[in-house]
Parts: C-alpha cells; sequence; structure tokens
C-alpha cells in the first residue's frame, strides 16, 4: 500500500514539474536567432519567384517594396543578395479510418490525402549563390478560391513581416524612472 502511495506522488510530481516547465515557455520567451552578417549588410535585392503561386509573388514583392529597406535590383548580377519566393504543396501520405455504426454493426472504411501547402522564401548570397537563411509559412487551409487567394495574400504578408522583424528587430521600450 505505501510503495502504491509513494508511485503515486511520484507519478503527480513528474507530471506537474513536466507541465510547469512546457507552460513556462512559449514563441515569446524564445529570441529569433540572428540572420548572417551578409543579409543584414545587404542593401539590394533581387526579388525572384520560385514557382507555384504568382498572386503570393506579386503581394510579397509590393510589401518587400513598401517597406523600403532593400532596393530591388533589375537583375541577380546586380543584388547582394536574392530573396526567393515559392509555393508548393508537401504530401504528407493518406490518412486511412475506419467508423462503425452500432446500431447496424456496418464498417465503412474512409480516406483522405493529406496536403499540406506551404510558401518559403530563401534567400541567397547572390555572389556565391549560398542558401543564407529560409522563412516559411503555412497558409491556411481553405475550400472556396475566393478565401484560398486571401490566405496566401495574408501567408504572403506574414513572410514579409517575419523577413523584417528578423532583419530590424523592434527595439525594447526603455522605461525611465
Amino acid at each position: 500500500m505505501a510503495r502504491m502511495a509513494a508511485k503515486t506522488i511520484i507519478t503527480a510530481l513528474a507530471i506537474s514539474s513536466w507541465a510547469s516547465f512546457g507552460a513556462s515557455q512559449s514563441r515569446k520567451d524564445v529570441p529569433p536567432a540572428p540572420l548572417p552578417e551578409a543579409i543584414a549588410r545587404a542593401k539590394t535585392a533581387f526579388l525572384t519567384n520560385g514557382g507555384g503561386s504568382d498572386l503570393a509573388y506579386d503581394e510579397f514583392y509590393a510589401q518587400m517594396k513598401k517597406w523600403g529597406r532593400f532596393q530591388v535590383a533589375p537583375s541577380p548580377s546586380e543584388a547582394e543578395v536574392i530573396i526567393q519566393l515559392k509555393y508548393f504543396v508537401e504530401n504528407g501520405g493518406t490518412k486511412v479510418w475506419s467508423s462503425t455504426n452500432t446500431y447496424t454493426g456496418q464498417t465503412q472504411v474512409h480516406s483522405r490525402q493529406i496536403t499540406e501547402p506551404q510558401l518559403e522564401i530563401d534567400i541567397y548570397d547572390a555572389k556565391t549563390k549560398d542558401l543564407l537563411g529560409s522563412v516559411e509559412d503555412r497558409p491556411r487551409l481553405a475550400v472556396r478560391e475566393k478565401n484560398r487567394e486571401k490566405e496566401m495574400i495574408n501567408s504572403a504578408d506574414r513572410l514579409a513581416f517575419e523577413l523584417q522583424q528578423r532583419i530590424e528587430p523592434p527595439h525594447p521600450e526603455v522605461r525611465t524612472n
């Protein structure tokens, strides 16, 4: 009996310490890693569409022009970095499951393709063509074409914002007492 109580107490302590550790960690607690110096000091960028969505590229291009951090170069040879936006759908295989009607006892088997759309920015050194960094976003799934377009635009906006935050992180407020 005492042995069972000890196991219960140890298990409860383990779960509570694990839960408190998990609760104390959040995305806000993790500072973004610095980007390579080549990206931080670059003044010119060639923006290119790696394929998949002209709409996302057009929105990303507009956001980059609006930001004004980089002078958009007309060709890769005139840029310090190349920023490529690409859209792709990752195939996660097929999910198969079954359900049984408890009244009739009939079992039905269901399946569906698991797909995950993604937008990704790859940043390359224009001279060496080395990959310097990547940022990705996953547009939310939508059934209607109009909503898919909205999600594509929102995803491109989030990518542009994420890139801005990594290159020019917001400065913490300075408090004076």
